[in-house]
């Protein structure tokens, strides 16, 4: 046992001696009076490299203070070297350096971390004219350096965190012959003003004051100034940190081309407002966290698919509340950690929530799943979170969340009635001008998010005049809770009530179109029973009586659904009464002696002995065959109002514009095979029909 003890002894004490050894040739005295030191690396060349005094470091060594005057050249023993090399960590943390860093033309090399953390140096940083290479971190996080960098042509690679987190630095120079940088490599900041990169540099350009990868189109770096180019598709990591911590910076748009956020893109970058594109698939731990970074839209983009850890901690937005995307199955630990949020959406999609994930969001007011299977919870996951809020949940799964762990900590679980449901329409009739009687038909199409909330999408389409002859088609967005049904007003982008199925006599709630606004009062409530089901209806009253009627819960208002008489005030028709309704082409409530089956069989394209007939449409332009699976044949009549040569445009359930072209014969084929399965609308002249795509 002692025989062991003593050469266990002996091998630490080998390894002492190891760590101690000094790591130099030869010290020597600067001429700004610190004592540096020496390694002999060319004896011929008569060459050396600045080295610590140990292979530790600086160990029991007194660090340099004050300002450094670098040498260009050192005299020992009768020889004069010239100094030609930085070894790695010569001046790792020496805190003391000050002033500015010139570092001697002679200098060819800069080792890994050599002067990481010389947090002391308040100047700027000149580098060698004959530089070729600097190691990885050489000047990490002098954060109080300042001034341009200029890099100089020789030197052929920017490594990982060769300038970062040195929010300082005014300007970058980079030289045609860097043909590599590193993600984080350089470092932005609220000085940073502005980046050049020699024209004649293979890999790398500047466009809108960002720094770009040429074949990848990942932006590398940008300043608070910087506006980042639509063919951008990655933002790079840390590419914006501090960029406009000043506070002094433009509002960001994140052009729709971007697909990827890397981690820490935008730490601590604090810009007035950050608009994310609708493009964005993937966004990385740290993306946008610290700083107070606002971010403009509440939904967060539907094509997401991954949110990394921290991703919006410390974060705002715009109008304070915040929806998941469906995309998205896990929220990662500390995803809004201490966020600036009053409500959160959680779809479906989403079966855990990982610890801290809203870990003192205080100013949660409200929490709305929509699983019917309560997400798997940390202990934390809403630690520092009111438990008295409303938490919003599917209608049925009250004793899944009551009793699901940490769930079970919430006291206020609210559950949620449906709102319209999907494969609902609606036949209204409409009065023209001129005498005639078209249609209103309203179908609820498809969901969608806004403000944080799950709506459903009601297409509203107004056949006018002779049918078929002129149409209009506008989208109108619904979500209900607690049997009242909100409706999106486009020109106050917010959610207004539209029903209140639990009012009772002398209630009143406001309804809003535009700017304009009625009080809905009620005069009266009732019940009947249609085809064995019951319904309550409430008598409306305004004082215009532009919404006055019945509105049968669970139906919509017997004179129009929408308040049409604000909405189309001084056209040239109106809306006058429910005749058909239906809910998964199954007939539910109807007035009067209409023929819902011929009426439904009409919009559908049904004969009455067969499936659909091959074109739909009986105005200027005709469809067909619809549903198609990838070819729509168009047939125009000249002798209508159309011109010679028709533009069409297709758009989506949300009205946006996917496809345009020219129509140059009576009959054309427009593919469509590049369209995702759904429905969708063409438009020629003033006339609109809709189609359904199947694959």
């Amino acid at each position: 046992m002692k025989k062991l003890f003593l050469i266990i002894t002996a091998i630490v004490a080998f390894n002492l001696s190891v760590i101690a050894q000094s790591s130099f040739d030869f010290s020597a005295t600067c001429e700004s009076g610190q004592t540096l030191y020496y390694k002999i690396t060319d004896v011929e060349a008569q060459e050396v490299a600045l080295v610590p005094p140990t292979s530790g470091g600086w160990g029991n060594y007194p660090r340099p203070q004050g300002d450094v005057i670098f040498p260009e050249t050192v005299e020992h023993d009768g020889t004069t070297y010239d100094i030609v090399a930085i070894g790695d960590s010569t001046f790792y943390n020496c805190r003391g350096i000050t002033g500015s860093i010139v570092l001697p033309d002679n200098i060819r090399t800069i080792g890994r971390v050599a002067f990481y953390g010389c947090s002391g140096v308040t100047g700027s940083l000149t580098l060698p004219q004959n530089l070729e290479s600097m190691g990885w971190g050489a000047f990490w996080w002098l954060e109080y350096m300042t001034g341009p960098i200029t890099i100089p042509q020789g030197v052929t690679r920017i490594e990982e965190n060769t300038f970062f987190a040195n929010r300082r630095i005014t300007s970058y120079t980079i030289p045609a012959s860097v043909t590599y940088i590193a993600q984080r490599g350089l470092g932005s900041g609220f000085m940073l003003e502005s980046i050049y990169v020699d024209e004649d540099n293979p890999n790398y350009y500047v466009e809108n004051n960002a720094l770009i990868e040429r074949d990848s189109k990942i932006l590398l770096l940008g300043t608070k100034n910087t506006i980042i180019p639509d063919d951008v598709v990655e933002i790079g990591i840390a590419a914006f940190h501090f960029a406009a911590y000043a506070q002094n910076a433009q509002p960001l748009v994140i052009p729709n081309s971007v697909k990827i956020i890397n981690d820490a893109a935008f730490h601590v970058a604090c810009f007035p407002s950050i608009s994310l594109p609708d493009s964005l698939i993937y966004i990385g731990n740290s993306a946008f966290v610290g700083g107070d970074n606002t971010i403009v839209q509440s939904n967060l983009p539907q094509t997401l698919t991954h949110i990394g850890s921290l991703a919006f901690g410390n974060c705002r937005f715009v109008d304070g509340g915040v929806s998941i995307p469906e995309g998205i199955d896990t929220i990662a630990p500390k995803t809004f950690h201490s966020s600036h949020i009053t409500s959160v959406s959680i779809p479906t999609t989403v079966v855990s929530i990982g610890e801290k994930a809203f870990y003192d969001c205080d100013e949660l007011q409200s929490i709305t799943c929509y699983n019917s299977i309560p997400p798997t919870l940390d202990a934390t996951s809403f630690q520092g979170v009111d438990r008295n809020i409303p938490v919003y949940i599917p209608s049925g799964s009250l004793e899944n969340y009551t009793f699901a762990y940490y769930w079970e900590d919430f006291t206020n679980f609210v559950e949620m009635t449906d709102g319209p449901a999907l494969n609902t329409e609606w036949y209204y009739e409409i009065q023209n001008e001129n005498g005639s009687i078209t249609y209103q038909h309203l179908e609820c199409a498809a969901d969608t998010t806004i403000n944080h909330k799950e709506v459903t999408i009601i297409i509203r389409t107004n056949t006018l005049y002779d049918k078929g002859e002129h149409t209009e088609v506008t989208r109108e967005y619904v979500y209900e809770v607690n049997d009242v049904l909100y409706w999106w007003n486009k020109d106050l982008e917010e959610f207004t009530v539209l029903y209140d199925f639990n009012a009772e006599e002398g209630d009143e709630w406001e309804v809003s179109v535009g700017e304009e606004s009625i009080t809905l009062h009620v005069d009266a409530v009732s019940e009947f029973v249609y085809y064995g089901i019951p319904y309550k209806a409430l008598t409306v009253s305004d004082e215009e009586g532009v919404f006055s009627g019945t509105i049968v819960c669970g139906i919509g208002h017997m004179t129009s659904f929408f308040p049409e008489r604000l909405m189309t005030r001084g056209e040239e028709f109106s809306v006058e009464g429910i005749r058909c309704c239906w809910k998964n082409e199954e007939l539910v409530f109807k007035m009067g002696d209409s023929d819902c089956d011929a009426i439904y069989n009409e919009l559908h394209g049904i004969e009455e002995d067969g499936p659909s007939t091959p074109s739909t449409g009986s105005g200027p332009f005709t469809i067909y065959p619809n549903p198609t699976n990838g070819v729509l044949v168009v047939e125009t009549r000249r002798a209508t109002s159309l011109p010679a040569a028709n533009g069409y445009r297709i758009t989506n359930l949300m009205g946006q514009t996917i496809q345009t072209g020219n129509l140059t014969a009576e009959t054309q084929q427009v593919d469509v095979s590049g369209l995702p399965q759904g429905m969708y609308f063409i438009s020629v002249g003033d006339v609109t029909q809709k189609f359904v795509v199947n694959k």
